[in-house]
C-alpha cells in the first residue's frame, strides 16, 4: 500500500500506490541573530516528535539538504531536536514568497488529499492540478497527482507526474517505487525493474520492493535474478500470505 501524506503525520489512504507529505505549518515572526539583509526575517517552528532539520528545510525552503543552514543558525543537530523545541528558521524574502505560493496552493492540495481518500479520484485530479498551477514545484502535488491518476488506470499521464516528481527528489524511495509500479503496469519490466532496485539499494528491507523486483525478474525471463530475490525477500518476510506465494513461484523456478 502507498501512502498519502498531508501535514507532518502520515494519513494512510486507500492507495495501492504511495501517495507524499506537506505539513500545515504553523508561523510566528520572530526576532533572531541580525539578519543578513534587510529583507531577511525569521520564523518561529515548534519541533514534531521524530522531525529532522531536513524535513523542516523541505518545508521552510522546499529543499532538504538546506537543514544544514538552520542546524547552523540554531547551533544544533538531528540529535539535540526535542518535540515541542521552537528552532528559529531565517528566511530571505525569496524564501518568504516561495513559502507564500506554497500556503496558496496548500488550500487545493489538502482538499485533494481528502478527496482521494474518499475515492473521489477524478475531483483529486483536478485539485492537485490547481495546486501545481499555482506552485509548478510542489512536489508533493505531483506525486499525489501521479498516483490519482494510477488509481484511475491512466498509467502514462501517472508515469509523467512521478518522473517529474522523482526528478525533483531522486532520493525519495516512495516516489521512486510508485514510479516502478505504474511501469509494472504497462509491461515495462525492465524499466520496473531499474526503479525497485534502486528502492532496495537504499533500503535492503525493503519487501515490498523486494517482492516486486522479484516479479519483474520473472517476466524478464532472468532466472537466477529471480531465485535470488526470492530468497532475499523470503529471509525478510517468511510467515505473511505474500511469503507463500512467493514461496511457491521459488519453488517453481528451482523445479
Amino acid at each position: 500500500m502507498e501512502k498519502m501524506l498531508k501535514s507532518k503525520k502520515v494519513v494512510r489512504g486507500r492507495f495501492a500506490s504511495v501517495l507524499a507529505v506537506v505539513l500545515a505549518l504553523s508561523l510566528v515572526w520572530g526576532c533572531a541573530k541580525q539578519a543578513k539583509s534587510p529583507a531577511e526575517k525569521v520564523y518561529l517552528h515548534k519541533v514534531e516528535s521524530g522531525e529532522t532539520l531536513s524535513e523542516i528545510a523541505e518545508d521552510y525552503y522546499g529543499n532538504a539538504s538546506r537543514g544544514a543552514v538552520i542546524g547552523e543558525f540554531n547551533a544544533v543537530d538531528d540529535d539535540a531536536l526535542k518535540p515541542g523545541m521552537v528552532i528559529r528558521v531565517p528566511m530571505t524574502q525569496e524564501d518568504i514568497d516561495r513559502l507564500t505560493t506554497r500556503e496558496r496552493a496548500r488550500a487545493p492540495y489538502n482538499e485533494g488529499l481528502k478527496l482521494a481518500e474518499n475515492g473521489s479520484y477524478v475531483d483529486a485530479v483536478e485539485r492537485f492540478q490547481e495546486a501545481l498551477e499555482i506552485d509548478p514545484d510542489f512536489v508533493d502535488a505531483e506525486y499525489n497527482l501521479g498516483v490519482t491518476l494510477k488509481m484511475l488506470k491512466s498509467y502514462p499521464k501517472a508515469i509523467r507526474h512521478l518522473d517529474r516528481a522523482v526528478e525533483l527528489r531522486p532520493d525519495n524511495s516512495e516516489y521512486v517505487f510508485a514510479l516502478g509500479n505504474c511501469l509494472f503496469h504497462i509491461d515495462r519490466f525492465g524499466d520496473a525493474a531499474d526503479a525497485f532496485e534502486k528502492v532496495v539499494a537504499a533500503d535492503s528491507t525493503q519487501t515490498k520492493a523486494l517482492y516486486s523486483l522479484a516479479v519483474c525478474y520473472e517476466k524478464l525471463g532472468l532466472r537466477e535474478d529471480a531465485i535470488r530475490a526470492w530468497e532475499r525477500y523470503l529471509v525478510l518476510d517468511p510467515k505473511s500470505a505474500w511469503a507463500i506465494e512467493a514461496r511457491k513461484r521459488l519453488d517453481e523456478l528451482k523445479n
